[in-house]
């Protein structure tokens, strides 16, 4: 065989060789693109598929807990309950403990106003003295506060209030470095007027 006929050959094949490669790469990549796209749509259905079954859920117990009968009626109001100081405790401790700055710092019982009384917001325990020492700390430290989670147990409850411990865990980063810290709270949540009345630290 002639050499340009061999080279003419193999010139062939690596072409030929070039085109299956680049069509199953083809292949492959959109094999990838549309797994990946269909995962991002299951994950995506799974997440409204649980939102409407908690949606569902909660819509029975509130149901529950104003037309069960003797026995599932304490249920149903205890999951309400359960529920609306998961949700309060959650507002209102972000509020206290997700800071940058000294401003930041100084505006949280303003913030907070919107779900706790004036009892509240004067404890400093809680909020510090907004006019000294404390909030100038925040600035000369580079202090950057932030919330991790909030854990929520109901103890007593009825028609006007609900009391629980909240256990609440944050980070603090500052110029001499990152502290995780817990602190648990005793509240009390006024469900007339939508706020705490009453919220006192068991570890300062």
């Amino acid at each position: 065989m002639k050499k340009k006929t061999l080279y003419m050959i193999l010139a062939i094949i690596t072409v030929i060789l070039c085109a299956t490669t680049i069509f199953f790469r083809v292949k492959s990549d959109q094999t990838t693109n549309n797994l990946r796209n269909s995962n991002k749509q299951v994950k995506k259905e799974k997440t409204k598929y649980e939102k409407k079954k908690s949606d569902i859920s909660n819509n029975i117990y509130y149901y529950i807990s104003k037309n069960g009968d003797e026995k599932t009626k304490p249920v149903g109001q205890q999951y309400v309950n359960s529920e609306m100081l998961d949700t309060a405790a959650n507002k209102f401790f972000g509020y206290v403990f997700n800071y940058s700055n000294s401003d930041d710092y100084k505006k949280r019982g303003d913030l907070a106003s919107s779900i706790a009384t004036n009892d509240v917001l004067n404890n400093k325990t809680i909020f510090g003295n907004a006019k000294g020492s404390n909030a100038d700390v925040i600035d000369s430290l580079g202090i950057k506060s932030s919330l991790e989670s909030v854990t929520s147990y109901l103890n007593e409850q009825d028609n006007n209030s609900i009391k629980g411990i909240v256990i609440v865990k944050y980070v603090l980063d500052s110029s001499s470095g990152t502290k995780e810290g817990t602190k648990t709270y005793n509240v009390t949540y006024d469900k007339v007027q939508g706020k705490f009345s009453k919220v006192d630290s068991i570890n300062y």
